[in-house]
Order: structure tokens, then C-alpha cells, then sequence
């Protein structure tokens, strides 16, 4: 259930990113497959370098903190990481600058972080139970 509420997120936080922010454009008129592609990349990059809390509900905040502020970051390079591909295959999003990644990784990080606080807690199981 986490991992989907992650993909949700995940593609959710591009397509807003992508209609809110004037610095984030397709380089093609056809948004949602170049939406698409750039959500798959941040799903991929995501699960390598994985930073999300466990349970989002139970975390200390320092520990929010200390993984929004790296997430953030991750996501802003993930950001440069997709317009560099699409300028590349001339296909996908072109951002432009530093600034629009930095903006567009908060609205992914915080649409993510915001569906994982959705739903139940994860239930943790007892390898032996009593």
C-alpha cells in the first residue's frame, strides 16, 4: 500500500509541478506521455536512493526534517536529470533553471510525503508471535 501511495504521489507531484510552474514545460504537445516519462524516472531514481520515513505519522520531526530537506535536494536534481534527458531525446520536460527544479522538487516531495500520511499507518507483524 506505502509503495503505491509513493507512485501516486510520485506522479501526481510531476503533472502539478508541470502545470503550476511556468519554468517546467513539455518540450512536445503531448503532455500527459511526457509526464509520464518524467514520472518514471523519478519513480526509478526514488527507489535507488530511497528517502522516506517509515511510517510519516510516528517519525520524530527532526528526522522529517533531516528527509524532506535531502529529499527536496534529490528531487531537484532529479529534476535537472529530466530536462537534461528531454533535451537530449528532444522529447519529455525542459525546466529552466535552477530555481524551477528547486520549486518543482518541493511540490513532488510534499505531494508525496502527503500521501504517504494518507490511508492507515502500515501494520507492522511480529516475526513470532506470541
Amino acid at each position: 500500500m506505502d509503495k503505491r501511495r509513493r507512485v501516486l504521489g510520485t506522479f501526481l507531484g510531476v503533472a502539478l509541478a508541470t502545470l503550476l510552474l511556468p519554468g517546467i514545460s513539455t518540450i512536445l504537445d503531448s503532455p500527459p506521455w511526457e509526464v509520464i516519462l518524467a514520472g518514471t524516472v523519478f519513480l526509478i531514481v526514488n527507489q535507488l536512493i530511497y528517502s522516506y520515513p517509515d511510517d510519516i505519522r510516528t517519525a520524530p520531526p527532526v528526522l522529517l526534517l533531516i528527509l524532506g530537506v535531502v529529499g527536496i535536494a534529490q528531487d531537484t536534481l532529479i529534476w535537472l536529470l529530466v530536462s537534461w534527458l528531454g533535451s537530449d531525446m528532444e522529447y519529455g520536460l525542459h525546466v529552466d533553471g535552477f530555481l524551477a527544479a528547486l520549486l518543482g522538487g518541493v511540490i513532488v516531495r510534499v505531494t508525496v510525503l502527503f500521501f504517504l500520511a494518507l490511508g492507515p499507518s502500515p501494520s507492522r507483524t511480529a516475526a513470532h508471535p506470541s
